[in-house]
């Protein structure tokens, strides 16, 4: 009965996962993940507890593994109320992830792969990945 309350898989929602600009000007911040847990009756919206993994990675194309290069990482933690209360939107019934990276300093390219992965309190590893795209704009200087 445990097994249809957990998580069978989570999903990276795309394309709301992207590349975007946290504040009111144009230039990106970052990157918003949106991430849900779906359980064995593939409902989505389920809640996680645990730890969450999030890797940035350069994406090579025609490639078995796309995965190439790391460029960034963040851990996250989901075991106490405040830390669902600041990434759980209640609205979407997703987590909601703004994950700050300088842009200028990963090397130039349009394609990335994000791969997140949930370690639940069981023991349990879920995992999803997907890829982003973000092309520098035209005569943007780049640091």
């Amino acid at each position: 009965m445990l097994s249809l309350l957990m998580p069978a898989r989570i999903e990276i929602v795309q394309p709301f996962t992207r590349v975007k600009s946290f504040d009111d000007d144009a230039t990106p911040d970052g990157i918003e993940l949106l991430l849900q847990g779906v359980n064995v009756l593939d409902n989505p919206g389920l809640m996680l507890a645990g730890k969450v993994r999030i890797e940035l990675f350069e994406h090579i194309a025609g490639s078995a593994d796309p995965k190439g290069r790391r460029f960034e990482h963040w851990d996250v933690e989901l075991a106490t109320a405040a830390e669902q209360r600041r990434y759980w939107n209640r609205l979407t019934q997703m987590y909601e992830f703004r994950l700050g990276v300088d842009l200028l300093r990963i090397p130039p390219g349009a394609k990335y792969v994000l791969l997140v992965t949930y370690n639940s309190p069981l023991g349990e590893h879920l995992t999803d990945e997907c890829v982003i795209e973000h092309r520098t704009p035209v005569g943007a200087a780049r640091g």
